[in-house]
């Protein structure tokens, strides 16, 4: 049976407390008051899954078109190896734009916890563990910073240019973590969480920088004397310090070192394990928050 988002949340939150990082919390300690927008009706669950369900089919419709794009030999006149060319950027734009109309319909399911628990439940197995994953890493990252109105949450996108490729940093996560013996989905969820995967830099208000924001006295300790604004550098150095503070042995206590809050730990945990289930989840957050 699959466990609510918010079932998973208490678990998760027992492990880092076993570790000995913190006092255990309640199981809803990370969600915060809840309101609605008055005069609203909650959508019925299986209208929410089927819309989910036509936004799964459009993904993997555009992504088919543009493997099969991707895959095709151009034709040796200038015109015709335009129009692929032209082809081609169509086809990935469609694809990006059935991504981020998923995040909007999913973000609809999540401002309503009743309507989040009942959509996990009936929807089929892989999409129920889409809606736990990503409400509950949304939910932690709100409470993380201190939104408990939900109905105010909005998308606020910004130009997909400024990050580095997603099969380079997939390349990047996949080499540090495997030099570490770990779980390079980490790796992406803190990426995603810190600045949209380098397209938000920084500095923080408290002086952070880079990709995996570092402050400057953790940097000069676990940098390697690299570019903090280097994505590779960036994700290297995150990848020690993981490692450092037990990553192997308990990664939840770990991700609390890095960042000293319990919603961090469940936020990075949720996006960590839809990206698991399944890896393309990762080009999906990828494009998730942007335009173009």
């Amino acid at each position: 049976m699959t466990l609510s988002w918010k079932m998973r949340a208490a678990a998760l939150l027992a492990s880092v407390a076993a570790a000995g990082a913190l006092a255990p919390l309640s199981a809803g300690a990370f969600l915060g008051p809840i309101s609605s927008e008055s005069g609203t009706t909650t959508p019925a669950p299986f209208r929410s899954i089927s819309q989910l369900e036509r936004d799964e089919a459009a993904i993997n419709a555009t992504r088919a078109e543009v493997t099969r794009l991707a895959a095709a030999t151009p034709a040796d006149e200038p015109l015709a190896r335009m129009v692929l060319g032209m082809e081609r950027e169509s086809a990935a734009f469609d694809y990006r734009q059935a991504i981020r109309a998923e995040q909007i319909d999913l973000l609809r399911v999540a401002t309503n916890p009743d309507l989040a628990d009942a959509v996990v439940r009936d929807a089929p197995s892989d999409l129920g563990i889409v809606v736990q994953d990503t409400a509950g890493a949304w939910h932690a990252i709100w409470h993380l910073a201190g939104i408990d109105e939900f109905n105010l949450v909005r998308i606020h996108p910004r130009p997909l240019d400024g990050a580095a490729p997603s099969t380079q940093l997939v390349h990047d996560y996949q080499d540090s973590a495997g030099h570490y013996q770990m779980d390079w989905t980490y790796l992406a969820s803190i990426n995603f969480i810190e600045s949209d995967f380098g397209r938000v830099n920084g500095p923080s208000s408290a002086g952070a920088l880079g990709p995996m924001q570092f402050m400057p006295a953790t940097w000069a300790a676990y940098g390697s004397g690299g570019d903090v604004n280097n994505p590779k550098d960036a994700i290297e150095a995150a990848s020690r310090y993981l490692f450092l503070n037990g990553g192997r042995r308990n990664m939840q206590s770990a991700i609390f070192a890095y960042n000293h809050d319990l919603d961090y730990v469940l936020a990075v945990e949720y996006y960590a394990d839809a990206i698991r289930h399944d890896p393309g989840w990762m080009e999906r957050f990828y494009y998730w928050n942007t335009t173009g």
